[in-house]
């Protein structure tokens, strides 16, 4: 079993990566820096990679997997996890919204061919789950007059 996050099937593939990168990655580094946006990025790159090789070897296949969907995954569960702790709501972005987010990549993912859905369920996992650990909401103080 081979995995990696640093090659892609096609340009397909990578671009819907890059594109999922850059909408979800935009709003997540301006709310928790750019040192634990990598960590997140990277750990859940590798926990989805992970998630994906006991998958296989519990099934008694052998698998070659590319891409940087665990990771992207990662992103988006952490970004949920931010939108929760900020009580619902991040700019224009919703918990609802977020929830919708999720469900439909992880249907999309579940119904296309060719697609490793335990490094998503993985990536998504452990991006929750390092977020909850990595950040803390901002504080807000008012000034009283």
């Amino acid at each position: 079993i081979f995995t990696c996050m640093f090659l892609h099937f096609g340009i397909t593939h990578l671009m819907n990566n890059m594109v999922m990168l850059g909408a979800l990655g935009w709003n997540l580094e301006l709310e928790i820096g750019k040192l634990r946006f990598i960590i997140i990025y990277f750990l859940s790159g590798i926990g989805g990679n992970i998630l994906s090789l006991i998958a296989a070897i519990s099934a008694g296949e052998s698998a070659v997997s590319a891409g940087a969907s665990g990771a992207v995954f990662g992103l988006m569960g952490a970004l949920l996890y931010v939108v929760i702790a900020n009580r619902g709501r991040l700019g224009q972005l919703s918990g609802r919204g977020m929830i919708f987010m999720v469900v439909l990549s992880l249907y999309f993912g579940l119904t296309s061919s060719g697609v490793d859905n335990m490094a998503h369920i993985g990536g998504l996992i452990c991006g929750f789950l390092f977020a909850v650990i990595l950040y803390r909401p901002k504080k807000i103080h008012y000034n009283e007059y």
